[in-house]
C-alpha cells in the first residue's frame, strides 16, 4: 500500500482541485495510507459501496466508545432498527411538509430580513450559519443565541468524532461536551416533564410511549439532531451556493425554473462535496481492492473520488445541474443519514427563497475569491471560507 502526504491538505480557488486530485489516484491504487489522516483511505467507487453495504465486515463500532456511544451512529442490530425506527417517525413525509410550512418557510424569511440590511454580505455568515440556527432554535425550543455560542463547542466534538485517534483532538472534544453537557440535561429534563409543541417535544413523547423516557435517552438524542441538523446544513448550503454564484448561467437557469433546483443542489453537493467521508472498523480479516487488513483496522472511505470517477460522471469538474446524481454526502447502507430529508428540504426552501427575495443575486468580484479546503472555518468539512456576494 501507498503511503502519501495528506491528498487533502489543498487550499485552492478551485473547488474540484482535490476531488481531482483524489480520483487521479484512485487510479493509481484504489487504497493508500494517508499520512495526515493516520489511516488507509479507500477511494475506489466499488469498494466504497461494498463496505457500506456490508456492516458485518466493515462496523461503525469505531464510534461506540467515544462520544456517539449509544447513538444511532455506532448501534447495530437489533438495536439500530429499534433506534431509526424512533427517529423516522420524525423524518416521515407528512412531519418534512409540516416543518416546512411551520418551521423552514418563516425562519429563513427573518434571514432575508437581515441579510438585506447588509452592505456586503459573506453569504456563509448571513446566509449559511443563519438559516440551521433558525430552524435548529425552532425545531428543539432554543435559543439562537445559545445555538451561536455553542458553535465552537459544536466543531471540536464533531472533529473528536471524525479523528477518534488523535488524542489531542478527542480530548478537545470531549472538554466541549462537558460544556454542553448541563445544558442538555436540563433540556431533556424540560421536555421530559412538560413536552413543548416543538419537534423535540415530540421525540419526549415517543420516548415516553416506548418506555424509553429517561434524561439520558433523551439527551443523546437532543445531542445526536443537534450536530447532524446544524453543521451538515451549514455547509450544504454553502456547497449549493458555491456551485451557483460560479457559474451564472445555471443560477439563471435556476431563478427562471425552479424544477430544476432540486437537482441543482444534488450536482452542487457532487461538485463541491461538503463531506469529504466516513471510517468504519475493520471487524474480521479481509481483504480490499488488494490489500489485506487485520481486525481492528479502521478505514477512511474518501466520497469525493467517488463524486469524481468518471466512469459514473463524466467530465466530473464540470456542473451540470442536469446529472443524474447519486450524492455520498448522507453516507450509504445501513447508515445513511436518518436526517437527510430534512437536509434537502431545508437546503431547498432557503436557496429558493433567497433567489425570489434576492433576484439580482451574484458572486462579488470585487473581493477576493474563496478558497476551498478540508476543515474550511475550523468545521470538518470541506467548502469555501468565505461566499461574498452581491444582492442588487
Amino acid at each position: 500500500m501507498l503511503t502519501k502526504k495528506s491528498l487533502f491538505a489543498i487550499v485552492s480557488e478551485d473547488p474540484t482541485k482535490l476531488p481531482m486530485q483524489l480520483a487521479a489516484a484512485a487510479l493509481d491504487d484504489p487504497v493508500y495510507f494517508d499520512e495526515g489522516m493516520g489511516m488507509p483511505v479507500v477511494l475506489s467507487t466499488k469498494w466504497i459501496e461494498i463496505m457500506l453495504r456490508d456492516g458485518q465486515t466493515f462496523s461503525t463500532r469505531v464510534f461506540a466508545n467515544g462520544l456517539m456511544k449509544d447513538a444511532l451512529i455506532a448501534t447495530s442490530g437489533t438495536a439500530h432498527t429499534q433506534m431509526r425506527k424512533l427517529y423516522n417517525q420524525f423524518f416521515a413525509p407528512q412531519q418534512i411538509r409540516a416543518y416546512e410550512q411551520k418551521i423552514v418557510v418563516p425562519a429563513v424569511a427573518g434571514v432575508l430580513d437581515s441579510l438585506a440590511n447588509q452592505d456586503q454580505p459573506d453569504l456563509i455568515d448571513h446566509f449559511c450559519v443563519a438559516v440551521p440556527q433558525q430552524v435548529v432554535s425552532a425545531l428543539f425550543g432554543l435559543p439562537a443565541d445559545r445555538i451561536a455560542s455553542n458553535d465552537a463547542l459544536v466543531r471540536k466534538i464533531l472533529l473528536a468524532i471524525v479523528r477518534p485517534f488523535d488524542p489531542e483532538v478527542v480530548s478537545a472534544g470531549s472538554d466541549a461536551y462537558a460544556e454542553m453537557a448541563d445544558e442538555l440535561r436540563s433540556i431533556a429534563a424540560r421536555e421530559l416533564e412538560n413536552p413543548s409543541d416543538t419537534m423535540l417535544g415530540e421525540i419526549a413523547k415517543a420516548l415516553i410511549a416506548g418506555g424509553q423516557g429517561t434524561v439520558e435517552a433523551c439527551e443523546r438524542i437532543v445531542f445526536t439532531l443537534i450536530l447532524g441538523s446544524y453543521e451538515t446544513t451549514i455547509w450544504g448550503l454553502a456547497s449549493t451556493l458555491a456551485g451557483l454564484l460560479r457559474y451564472p448561467e445555471a443560477l439563471a437557469r435556476v431563478r427562471d425554473d425552479a424544477a430544476l433546483l432540486p437537482a441543482a443542489i444534488e450536482e452542487s453537493w457532487r461538485w463541491c462535496g461538503s463531506s469529504s467521508g466516513t471510517v468504519r472498523f475493520v471487524e474480521q480479516p479481509t481483504t480490499i481492492a488488494g490489500h489485506d487488513f487485520d481486525a481492528g483496522s479502521v478505514v477512511q472511505l474518501g466520497w469525493q473520488a467517488m463524486h469524481f470517477d468518471a466512469s459514473l460522471y463524466p467530465s466530473p469538474e464540470t456542473f451540470d445541474i442536469e446529472r443524474k446524481v447519486k450524492t455520498m454526502i448522507f453516507s450509504g447502507g445501513a447508515h445513511y443519514c436518518v436526517g437527510a430529508p430534512l437536509a434537502r428540504m431545508e437546503t431547498r426552501v432557503a436557496i429558493s427563497q433567497l433567489l425570489a427575495r434576492f433576484p439580482n443575486l451574484r458572486a462579488d468580484p470585487s473581493r477576493a475569491a474563496p478558497k476551498y479546503m478540508v476543515g474550511t472555518r475550523g468545521s470538518i468539512a470541506f467548502g469555501p471560507d468565505h461566499l461574498p456576494a452581491t444582492l442588487n
